[in-house]
């Protein structure tokens, strides 16, 4: 998934790069944007497992909010900066890095402990000395210590 969509960012910056004399947006801020997307596709080809290719998704959630809030504040240019906002985020979509199965990667809590085989079936009575919950029973600890 990583190469198809570092192949698909190449193409896209190129293309930009192509028509920038003809977007609505300062020609030098197309370029750059063209540069950056092929940068960043080079890189993640070049080291399919780099940092790049695992965290290069936030550099297009950084531009798709840096755009929203230009739309925010110029009227002028609301529609272009709209437009590259929900074309940002696209890119972050597909180049965040997935899980096994292809789904997102999530964070579990920790497992909880595993049963203490030698307490199976025994109870302790409410008041009855032992090892508090939890510690590992030791010598002198069983119900006929004392």
């Amino acid at each position: 998934m990583t190469r198809g969509v570092a192949t698909a960012r190449a193409a896209w910056g190129g293309g930009v790069l192509v028509v920038s004399r003809y977007l609505p947006v300062p020609r030098k801020m197309a370029l750059a944007l063209g540069f950056r997307h092929l940068a960043q596709a080079a890189a993640v080809l070049r080291r399919p497992e780099g940092v790049v290719a695992r965290w290069g998704w936030t550099i297009d959630v950084t531009h798709s909010v840096s755009m929203l809030v230009l739309a925010a504040v110029s009227r002028r240019w609301r529609a272009a900066a709209l437009a590259n906002a929900v074309v940002a985020a696209g890119w972050a979509r597909a180049a965040r890095p997935r899980g096994e199965g292809g789904r997102r990667p999530r964070r579990r809590a920790a497992p909880p402990p595993e049963p203490d085989p030698a307490a199976h079936g025994r109870r302790r009575r409410r008041g009855s000395a032992g090892p508090a919950r939890g510690a590992p029973a030791g010598p002198g600890t069983g119900p006929g210590a004392r």
